[in-house]
């Protein structure tokens, strides 16, 4: 009985928390949930004892507590009597007051009533209390269960957890019955132990109520870390046919320190070999509508400050000559079958900024027709140069001399050098037009022409500001050792895929996603042989 004890306290004593549900009572709190617990788990027959009872907002939307709110813990009667309440409430919270808890207590129940004013029950904010108990006369399991109006019931049933009464001086008690999830029989030879692997399968109350719960109180505390073994995943998360999550993580509410991360994913380390992904996801494929995407990511919100990014992405560190640092992101067109045109490598739905240099094969704007903005678009190419080329233009009206100063904006001598001219009368022929003087102070003159004429001008300059002077753009340039023999577009010279840039600066990457691309092409003709 001893091995049972000391196993089962080892399990127990980790505060079990029951996931609850809002009642419709309540409708402002939908969705909130709270937990509670009993510590320890395990008492000795018949003994005095002390528990400490806990509940604890587990919503990432903050509840409400007003004056009156009770929170009531009820032991039935094989798990014993409360004597008493040892100590006032306490509290863990930034905005709850411990004095405004109060506790009482009966044979069989206690309660912790609020009588504050309506306060936030935020992420992670603790009540406890601790009662004096003595455990029941007979060795055995008990419910200790929990209501409040943040919670519901099953059934008709309240949430509970269980205790265990144990005879520690007999050795009454030779096995555990348990279930498949865990090993052994609690005695010396065959102490118990969870089973690997470990499989948790069942049904919760609501659809966002998970069948695993891990709620870790300590401050920026860690709820799960999995390690894999060589070359393994430590996580993967596949959600079901009815389209759930396969995976959720929600970072803790910062109240001493910033808000915590929801997943933290790192590839392990490789030795002599390529490191492993930090996260890996793939969206849900469907045989009748669009698939589903791969990632979404949303930047978080903020009453008073900047909205936190969608995704921010670092690219790693390089060493070594011939090699560079990796890209922030990288993406990747997919590729269509059965009719379907190729996808982009990206889409942004509005502004975009870049602070460096921006390197492409082509560029145009793409808008609505204006001649027919619903059925077609319209399209411009971009004006190249070698140069780091800004084009300025207008039309000057030459005054009684045939001449005309034309200002310019106070900051372009500061930005440009290397000026260009071209002038062109407009209505009639004007053979003798010149620039008369260059730019100077910002502006410059033109002159030969007849009174009144209207003359169209175009002037360009070459970048001379600090960023263009410290990041000129070759015109030509060798390809590295690594990328030679390599296209940047291996398809227009006939070559195939595998002769792409790309594939000399990420190999096994390239390799990874051009087998993706082969099983999902497998996937498809199967699914649609099979319709």
């Amino acid at each position: 009985m001893r091995y049972a004890k000391k196993i089962l306290a080892g399990l127990l004593n980790v505060s079990l928390c029951i996931l609850l549900l809002l009642p419709a009572a309540a409708p402002a709190q939908t969705g909130s949930r709270v937990a509670f617990s009993i510590n320890p788990t395990e008492f000795a027959i018949g003994q005095k004892s002390s528990a400490v009872l806990s509940v604890f907002c587990v919503s990432t939307v903050p509840l409400t507590v007003s004056p009156g709110d009770t929170f009531s813990f009820f032991f039935d009667a094989s798990v014993g009597t409360v004597s008493s309440i040892k100590a006032p409430p306490s509290v863990a919270s930034s905005s709850l007051l411990a004095g405004d808890f109060a506790g009482t207590s009966g044979p069989n129940q206690v309660t912790i009533t609020y009588n504050g004013q309506t306060k936030a029950f935020s992420f992670g904010d603790t009540v406890s209390v601790e009662v004096a108990f003595t455990a029941g006369a007979k060795v055995g399991t008990g419910k200790v269960s929990f209501s409040s109006r943040f919670t519901g019931s099953v059934n008709g049933n309240l949430p509970y957890t269980t205790v265990s009464i144990v005879d520690f001086a007999n050795s009454g008690v030779t096995t555990v019955v348990h279930d498949q999830t865990l090993i052994g029989n609690g005695t010396a030879g065959s102490p118990l132990g969870v089973t690997v692997p470990l499989t948790l399968g069942g049904s919760t109350l609501a659809a966002d109520e998970p069948i695993l719960f891990v709620f870790n109180t300590t401050q920026q505390g860690t709820g799960i870390e999995a390690q894999s073994g060589d070359g393994g995943t430590a996580v993967i998360g596949i959600g079901n046919v009815d389209g759930s999550t396969g995976v959720a993580g929600t970072g803790g509410t910062g109240i001493k320190t910033g808000g915590g991360t929801g997943v933290v994913a790192t590839g392990g380390p490789g030795n002599g070999v390529k490191g492993g992904t930090g996260l890996e996801a793939r969206g849900g494929g469907s045989s009748g509508s669009d698939a589903g995407v791969g990632v979404v990511a949303q930047g978080g919100d903020s009453d008073n400050g900047t909205g936190g990014p969608g995704v921010s992405g670092i690219g790693g560190m390089g060493s070594g000559s011939g090699h560079t640092g990796g890209a922030g992101l990288f993406g990747v067109q997919g590729l269509g079958t059965n009719g379907a045109t190729k996808g982009l490598a990206g889409i942004f739905n509005g502004d975009v900024e870049v602070s460096g240099s921006l390197s492409k094969g082509g560029g145009s704007f793409k808008i609505d027709h204006p001649l027919d903005p619903e059925h077609k678009y319209l399209y411009h190419s971009f004006v190249e140069s070698p140069d780091m080329m800004n084009i300025y233009n207008g039309i000057a009206r030459l005054d009684s001399n045939g001449e005309a100063t034309v200002v310019l904006p106070d900051w372009l001598e500061a930005l440009n050098t290397d000026f260009r001219y071209t002038l062109t009368a407009i209505g009639a022929p004007a053979p003798n037009l010149y620039i008369a003087e260059e730019v100077t102070g910002n502006r410059f003159k033109i002159a030969g022409g007849s009174a009144g004429a209207k003359v169209s001008w175009a002037l360009t300059g070459i970048r001379k500001d600090a960023w263009a002077n410290a990041h000129r753009i070759p015109v030509e340039e060798d390809k590295s050792e690594r990328e030679r023999g390599h296209y940047l577009h291996p398809e227009l010279f006939n070559q195939p895929e595998e002769l792409g840039v790309e594939w000399a600066r990420h190999p096994e990457l390239m390799r990874q996603i051009k087998e993706r691309r082969l099983k999902e092409i497998e996937e498809l003709i199967q699914r649609t042989s099979q319709q």
